[in-house]
């Protein structure tokens, strides 16, 4: 099953998306600093997306779900203002995918849920299952017309702030492709529960903690897609994901050029002094160079996803999710270094940007684990087909 798309007719779909994007991102601009200070998501943030219609935009409609390539131009935009808010909603559009991908008869309804502001967390990761999803232990049984499912998962996002997570549990013991299954599981069930959140380096509004499954029983029909398919839907949504772990990469790699600017150059004539002094301005045109390298990586991969109706190869979006994050530290790496004092002020956004592109070369899949991904599929890699 490949991406929704809207608006198949347009050529660029990015385009339709910028206007709406960047003038809402442009209302977060005083809350990252203080929510990253507090390692604590400010509702009134959850409010404003709600308010605004982010949900309806980045969800689509019934029937026309937003493209990838619009999904990945508002990560970007929110990312380049505030990154936990970023992933916040790529975190919701993961598990939308998901439910997407499934085809379960619940899908319509909770589709529609999110789009009025319903939030979800994915608990795939366990502290032995991380890139190897076949050594999870968390188990679901079936007993009667219930499931009781008993595990913890961990470095889960939205934990604690969701209201419905997406749990994948295991409902064969032997360790095969079918022994998985994806299931929906209330945040306020019984024996459900967050044991502790992560102290991050980066990222820090974003709400990131272990649920604990503790006998949690749930309907049969809380199933998403048919017993035993939870691997293969993992994998999918994988290859949509980790594309939007790419938008928010180029938003925080563009949001640490951006105050870059700011810092060195913030009147006319600043910037006639910068372009006087070719080493520091080579130095900040290498890194205009590199937050272009990855917007067009990431935006050609979205856009020939949504011309062909397919889901990107694992191996482009892989691709996407390691050389985006790579090409965010860099430049907020150099960009430390070119802003100087500028950047090591207290709530100096820069601080910021640099701990968060840090967790993105981490954050859903190492760089490591891209490369391997990329290197299991170098003969399906055709350009004349590209």
């Amino acid at each position: 099953m490949g991406p929704h798309r809207e608006n198949s007719g347009q050529r660029n779909p990015m385009q339709n998306a910028l206007p709406e994007a960047e003038r809402f991102a442009a209302l977060l601009e005083e809350y990252p600093e203080k929510m990253d200070r507090m390692e604590k998501f400010d509702p009134k943030v959850i409010s404003l997306l709600s308010e605004h219609s982010v949900w309806k935009a980045v969800h689509g409609s019934q029937g026309a779900e937003a493209s990838l390539t619009t999904q990945c131009r508002w990560i970007e935009a929110l990312a380049a203002k505030c990154t936990s808010t970023a992933v916040l909603v790529q975190s919701q559009l993961t598990v939308g995918h998901t439910i997407l991908l499934s085809g379960s008869p619940l899908a319509a309804q909770l589709l529609d849920e999110m789009r009025e502001g319903t939030i979800w967390g994915w608990g795939l990761t366990e502290a032995e299952a991380g890139s190897d999803i076949l050594s999870m232990k968390t188990t679901a049984h079936h007993e009667g017309s219930e499931y009781r499912i008993r595990g913890s998962k961990r470095f889960i996002s939205n934990a604690g702030i969701a209201t419905r997570y997406l749990v994948f549990a295991r409902t064969r013991a032997e360790r095969s492709s079918k022994s998985i299954s994806a299931f929906v599981v209330p945040a306020d069930a019984s024996g459900l529960s967050i044991a502790r959140y992560e102290h991050k380096m980066g990222l820090r509004a974003s709400p990131t903690g272990d649920v604990v499954l503790d006998d949690v029983r749930v309907p049969g029909a809380s199933t998403i897609g048919a017993v035993g398919e939870g691997v293969g839907l993992a994998l999918s949504t994988l290859r949509w994901s980790r594309p939007l772990i790419g938008a928010v990469s180029v938003g925080v790699a563009r949001g640490a050029f951006e105050h870059l600017m700011k810092a060195v150059a913030p009147t006319e004539r600043e910037m006639m002094e910068l372009t006087s002094h070719q080493a520091k301005g080579h130095r900040i045109a290498e890194l205009l160079m590199e937050v272009m390298a990855a917007r067009s990586l990431l935006y050609e991969v979205t856009t020939r996803a949504d011309t062909t109706g397919e889901l990107p190869s694992m191996w482009e979006a892989a691709s996407t999710k390691a050389f985006c994050s790579e090409a965010a530290m860099k430049v907020a790496s150099e960009a430390l270094e070119i802003a100087g004092r500028a950047s090591v002020e207290v709530d100096a956004p820069l601080q910021r940007c640099y701990r968060d592109a840090k967790i993105l070369q981490i954050f859903e899949g190492t760089n490591q684990i891209q490369k391997n991904a990329i290197m299991k599929e170098l003969g399906a890699v055709d350009f004349a087909r590209l």
